[in-house]
């Protein structure tokens, strides 16, 4: 059997019994250690599989499609059609400013659009692809991050329409649009975390996977997705700028259409929640690992 390939997934110390009944042609491949740097040298000296995965679900994802790609642009683009008749004309939501809602509505969409993925595809990564986990072994994490790779391509697809859609709407590029780089950093610290967290909690509890399209659909609307976040007041709106989502997409609106940017002290804590979140997710996933072909 050719070496990375394991009979068994076992945990990282592996008792001499366990050897034993290894055949003797065979390789048996564990963790290399039981700390978390070291499971996190290995995924990155194994970030390839990762790229593997990703490339392996766009081209599921889109075969036998005639848009392909432009799926991950057609669906924002309709959904901000409809909130524009519903909310930018019917109800006449603000934006904050002189932003048209299109823009408006489009930019959190996009942005959303990748949280929602990592929540609903990065979270069941490991569950779907049980033959991996029971027969092959290298390091869990790789699946929800690839999956996470996978809504990233999406997310850059949106964004590209997004720039259209600017300049569809005369708002041209300015240097306060390198701002954007931080709101897209926090968005992949919070998917990221959010995913690793979840694709644990799904293997032990099934319910949770019954529950995320309800939660991904009341998070959206505790976002500030089709509205602005300052028509939240009081303490319900302390509370509601901690979420990280809040200050990613208020961030990246305040980036390219210089709406009124995130308050400092809820957006630093909302970051440190989404970092913390991160190694929570990292430190779940690593110690369910060696259960994770006994729960599949």
């Amino acid at each position: 059997m050719s070496k990375g390939i394991s009979v068994r997934d076992r945990a990282p110390a592996v008792p001499p019994s366990l050897n034993a009944g290894t055949p003797p042609d065979a390789t048996l491949i564990t963790a290399q250690g039981p700390g978390l740097l070291p499971w996190l040298m290995e995924a990155w000296r194994t970030r390839r599989i990762a790229l593997m995965l990703a490339r392996r679900s766009l081209k599921a994802r889109y075969r036998q499609t005639w848009l392909g790609a432009g799926w991950a642009i057609l669906q924002p683009l309709l959904l901000m059609l409809v909130y524009w008749g519903i909310f930018g004309h019917l109800l006449g939501v603000p934006t904050g400013g002189d932003t048209p809602y299109p823009v408006f509505a489009f930019t959190g969409l996009v942005l959303w659009q990748f949280f929602s993925r990592a929540l609903m595809d990065a979270s069941a990564s490991i569950l779907h692809q049980a033959h991996f986990v029971t027969k092959v072994y290298f390091p869990r994490l790789h699946m929800p991050l690839a999956s996470l790779m996978v809504a990233a391509v999406d997310m850059a697809a949106g964004l590209v329409c997004l720039a259209l859609l600017l300049a569809a709407f005369r708002i041209w590029p300015e240097a306060r649009w390198l701002l954007l780089l931080g709101p897209l950093a926090l968005l992949l610290v919070t998917g990221a975390g959010a995913a690793l967290v979840l694709s644990a909690l799904v293997l032990r509890f099934r319910d949770v996977g019954h529950l995320l399209p309800l939660t991904t659909q009341v998070l959206m609307v505790a976002a500030p997705v089709i509205y602005p976040a300052h028509l939240v007041h009081g303490v319900m709106g302390t509370l509601y700028r901690l979420n990280p989502m809040v200050t990613v997409i208020e961030g990246a609106r305040a980036a390219l259409l210089d709406t009124p940017a995130p308050e400092p002290v809820p957006a630093l804590l909302s970051v440190a929640l989404a970092a913390g979140l991160l190694l929570l997710g990292l430190r779940i996933v690593r110690r369910t690992e060696p259960a994770m072909a006994d729960l599949i």
